[in-house]
Order: structure tokens, then sequence, then C-alpha cells
């Protein structure tokens, strides 16, 4: 049967020759078609996996202004694109209850990174990448490091503990050499004992020239404020640069399991406070480098509680489980002011900001305002905060001015209310602040922002905030406490 085959399409071949050869030409066409449409496929299904390409996946996350087009362009590891806080991004925002019901699996990457590896005294310049294998494979992805799997660090990372998440927030810095004499760094806590109205504030600052300063404000309903500032030299190992533990003189604030334990001994003014984090509502660190100012601020605890006693030779509060908030503020503090408030009930918690600089030579060193939202988890059996998001501040507006505190003989103006409008596309957020009562000093840090020569005064207020707002097309609604702060020049 084979050996009449092969005589049929000898002859065949033999009695018609170019018919044969175009037959065979075709076929050869398109074999060749074939091959290529399936090399085209499987290139695709790898582009699509491809770590280095902005094309793969669903969704595309990028630093504010990039273009995805021209992300190929050398390939985005040669550009160096990174998203800073990339653990927040994963566990509170693409994980959080704004997005973890629409977002699968989620693999942050380091791809191709110059590294400098040091070996029997060389340096090799080297790329490093690095990623969780485990979600690495829930996103298809090509794994950072083939045939890795999670380690302890994986997990910390992405789900640190309480006491982890402290430490990695809350370390104090280096400064660099040239902005030692203007550098300043703090943990500042404010509380309220809603019962008596009364409220304080703590502050332990270490300056770039070594020396240190403690500082306590306490208000009573209808009493003077109660100022107590101590200066101390810093002692080598005083300040730690990889964990929460701090001491400034008398105060030392000490990380605790996930909690704050701050302490005061000293004659002036004595503290055995304890100050616990709400899950969920934090502000990961954020740093600004521009014209030689440097910014950096952090909120460990947006939203806590506080316990524990402090008191001077003329105030004493007792505080069970009162309202908490603590920040870390870090940089070249000199000619700077700012827009700051916080506050929220149970619909939620806010947070706005925004820096200014006198020196106009770099608008970059400027922080535009950025209100900051949380609302609470809606997570059956889970407790905490979710993060909404960031909206642009469009316009800050105070109103109400009337003469406040006395300060070096004169009255500070003062307002009664801050109205604050913030929107991204759809989404808007209106802030309404109530001011009850106000602090007023000195500002030497800070630069007037007015073309007057008049001297400068530091608010510290106190009142309560109405949130209204749209977000995804659901309301938003949030009334309580609330802390602010701004600069005002006191007119002669």
């Amino acid at each position: 049967m084979i050996r009449a085959v092969c005589l049929l399409a000898w002859r065949s071949l033999w009695d018609r020759p170019r018919r044969a050869l175009a037959l065979l030409c075709g076929y050869g066409v398109g074999v060749a078609v074939m091959i290529a449409l399936l090399s085209v496929g499987d290139a695709l299904l790898i582009q699509a996996r491809d770590r280095d390409l902005a094309a793969g996946g669903d969704i595309v996350l990028l630093p504010e202004g990039v273009d995805p087009a021209v992300l190929k362009i050398n390939g985005v590891t040669d550009l160096y694109f990174t998203i800073q806080d990339a653990s927040f991004v994963t566990r509170e925002v693409l994980r959080g209850p704004r997005f973890g019901s629409a977002v699968a699996a989620a693999a942050p990457q380091i791809a191709g990174q110059q590294v400098y590896v040091r070996s029997r005294r060389r340096v090799v310049p080297a790329l490093a990448s690095a990623g969780i294998p485990s979600l690495d494979r829930a996103t298809h992805a090509a794994p950072g490091v083939p045939g890795a799997r999670d380690t302890g660090g994986d997990r910390s990372w992405l789900d640190p503990s309480p006491a982890e998440l402290l430490n990695r927030l809350d370390r104090f810095h280096v400064p660099p050499p040239q902005a030692r004499p203007a550098w300043a760094e703090w943990d500042y806590f404010n509380f309220m004992e809603p019962a008596s109205g009364a409220y304080g504030y703590l502050t332990v600052l270490a300056q770039g020239r070594g020396r240190g300063v403690l500082s306590v404000r306490l208000k009573r309903r209808g009493q003077k404020v109660e100022d107590v500032t101590i200066a101390a030299p810093l002692q080598p190992g005083d300040l730690a640069f990889d964990s929460a533990d701090q001491r400034v003189g008398p105060a030392r604030v000490r990380n605790v399991g996930g909690r704050y334990h701050i302490t005061i001994t000293d004659p002036r003014v004595r503290a055995d406070l304890w100050v616990t984090p709400e899950p969920g509502y934090y502000l990961p660190p954020g740093e600004t480098v521009a014209d030689g100012v440097i910014s950096g601020y952090v909120v460990p605890v947006l939203r806590g509680s506080a316990s524990g006693v402090i008191r001077t030779p003329h105030v004493a509060l007792r505080l069970d489980h009162a309202p908490a908030y603590h920040d870390h503020n870090w940089g070249t503090w000199r000619g700077v002011a700012w827009e700051w408030g916080e506050g929220g009930g149970d619909g939620g918690t806010i947070l706005y900001g925004g820096l200014h600089v006198s020196s106009t030579r770099s608008p970059a060193a400027e922080r535009p305002s950025v209100l900051f939202l949380w609302e609470p988890s809606r997570v059956e059996g889970h407790t905490g905060g979710g993060f909404l998001g960031a909206f642009p501040v469009q316009a800050v507006v105070y109103a109400g001015w009337h003469p406040g505190p006395m300060l070096g003989g004169r009255h500070v103006p003062v307002p009664s209310s801050a109205a604050i409008a913030a929107r991204i596309g759809a989404d808007e957020v209106r802030l309404l602040l109530r001011v009850q009562d106000v602090l007023a000093s000195a500002a030497p840090l800070a630069a007037a922002r007015t073309p007057t020569t008049a001297p400068v005064a530091f608010l510290q207020m106190r009142g309560t905030v109405e949130v209204r707002g749209t977000v995804d097309g659901r309301p938003v609604r949030i009334t309580g406490r609330a802390a602010a702060e701004t600069f005002v020049a006191v007119p002669k």
C-alpha cells in the first residue's frame, strides 16, 4: 500500500513537475505563516508577563506625570522609575476599602535596580531584582527572583506586626552634613480629655547641632496655658535611626509591642503616658528635597488613644482612653510655615496639610496642600480604618477674624472658622472647622509670607470639624473633634 502511494506521487511529480513545485511551495508558505503566527502569539504572552513592560496587566501604577507610552524606551529599569511606599500602596490602597473588592492581586517588584557589591576590597556593579514570590504567582507575573519562596521578611514587609510597623515609620534620620546647621526633627503628640475639655501638646525635638528640647503645653478650660520647655544636650545613643525609641533630656519615647510608652522625669514636668494607635489609621513617610530645603513628614498615629497622667507644678491631667494623635517631622526648618489639621469621629478621619517656604528660588520646595481621608473598616469583624484617598486642596479660607491671645503685648488675630475644599475628578470633599480655643506663640523658625515686616505668630487651634463629600459616588459624612495649625502676621 505504501509502495503504491509513493509510486503514484512520483508519477504525478514526474508528469507535472511545474504544478507539483507550485503545490509544494504553497504548502511551505502556509506552514511558515502558521509558525510565524504561533511565534507572535507566544511573544505576546511573554510580553504580557514581562515585568519591564507597562502594557502587561489590567492596572498600571506609575509616578505622577509619567507617560505610559514611553516606558519601554530603554526599559523601565533603565529609567529608574519607582513608586514610594510600595508596601502602603499594596496593603492600604490596592487591598484597602476603596479598591480591595476590584483588585484580584498585586505584585510589587524591584526590577534591575543598579547596586554596587563590595567583595574582597573590590566594588562590582550589578543589577538586583526582588519580589514577593506568592504575589508574583498570584498575578501570573514573571518572578522577581525565579524559584524563590516567601520568606519571613516578605511576610513582614506585606503584613508587619504593630511594633514592626511603628519602627519602620517612626525612626529618626541622620541629617546630611550640609543641612545639619538648620536641621530639626521631632516627635509630636497631642491629646484631649473630652469630659473636661482639657488638652495638651508634647514635643520631643532634636536639632542638628546636638541639642534637644522637650516642650509641653497643657490647657484647661477657662485657665491659662501651662508651658514647660526643657533644653538638654543630646547624648550618644539617644536617637535611634532604626526604631521608634528615642530619648531627649528627661523624656523617653519607647515602642512597646506597637504602643508608645512616654515617660518624663523632671521636677518641672512628670509624665507616664501610653498612646495606642488604632489599626489602619496612619500616613507613610514622605520627603521632598529641593533647593536645599528638606521636608519630611509621617503620621504613625492618625487616630489613637492616650491613657496615663501628665503633670506640672500647676496642672495635672489624667487621661483614660482620650483621643490622641502623633506625627513626626524632619528637615531644614528655616523660613518654613504650614497649614495643617486633623480630626474626625465615628464616620472617619481627615488630615490636611501644606508646606510654604519663604524662599521663592524653587517652587518645588513647596508642598501643595492635600487632604487625606480614612473611613472605618467595612469588613465584618475587622476593627480599624481604611485609606480612601488623597485629594488636592483647592482653597483654605479662614473667616471670622477677631482679637485672640496676647503675644508680645499685642492681640493676635485668630479665625472663628476655616473652610477647606478639595477635589480630584468627580470626587469632592469639603471641610468646615469651627474654632473653639486658640493658643498663640512666637514662630522663630517660620518666615512671614506677607509683604510686611510684622512678626509672625504660630496658632494652635482646637474645635470641631464637619466633613461632607462624595467619593466614588458614595457620600462621606464625618463629624467630630479637630486640631489645626497655621501662621499669621501680628499687626503692630
